[in-house]
């Protein structure tokens, strides 16, 4: 509680933990997801706002944050993982076309793989946001895929913690584990650690 507490704002410190202290705490979560052409800052808010330390504007959620999974990982979780399910908002669908644009922006991955992403948590205090956002989860986007649904679609998206290339061999090789943590189904490197070795992938 200290350590939060000191990285608030002086002035806002006794009133977050008065807040704190009382029997309900109001608070947004948002996820900022910075794609290459245009960061996205969302929040499940039914308002947009304003945060006080980087000043970005969190859009109000409307529903885009559909589902978090719990983090996953490799063995002893130096490989953690985090997937994200993204509802499409009416005003994406009611556009033509935007079914094969979302497939588009799947595909297009050089606009979001291994770029920023970050889990925040904001107070607020009488619907306004006080003191400064803190972090719950942050990491870099890795894999996206999108499932159409009767009138709208899910994106799902994979973000990867900051440890999780730790547990990865270094200089191009590969283990099985790892293979399969990136690729659940790919069976190619399953004879690889009968002798516990490592193999140099090919660059074809």
């Amino acid at each position: 509680m200290i350590e939060f507490l000191t990285a608030q704002p002086a002035a806002d410190q006794d009133r977050i933990a008065a807040l704190l202290a009382g029997e309900a705490v109001e608070m947004s979560i948002m996820l900022k997801l910075d794609f290459a052409n245009e960061a996205l800052f969302l929040s499940n808010r039914n308002i947009p706002f304003v945060d006080a330390k980087w000043g970005h504007t969190w859009a109000a959620g409307s529903g885009l944050l559909v589902g978090i999974a719990d983090v996953q990982g490799g063995d002893d979780q130096l490989a953690p993982f985090r997937e994200y399910s993204l509802g499409v908002p009416n005003e994406w669908i009611d556009k033509e076309g935007w079914a094969a644009d979302l497939v588009e922006m799947v595909l297009d991955k050089p606009n979001y793989r291994g770029r920023d992403s970050g889990l925040y948590g904001h107070l607020f205090d009488d619907g306004a946001p006080i003191g400064h956002p803190f972090a719950f989860d942050v990491g870099v986007m890795d894999k996206m895929s999108v499932a159409f649904v009767q009138g709208g679609a899910v994106v799902s998206l994979t973000t990867e913690g900051m440890l999780a290339r730790k547990g990865v061999p270094v200089y191009g090789m590969q283990t099985y584990f790892d293979q399969k943590r990136r690729y659940a189904g790919d069976e190619g490197m399953q004879f690889t650690t009968e002798f516990n070795k490592l193999i140099v992938a090919t660059d074809w």
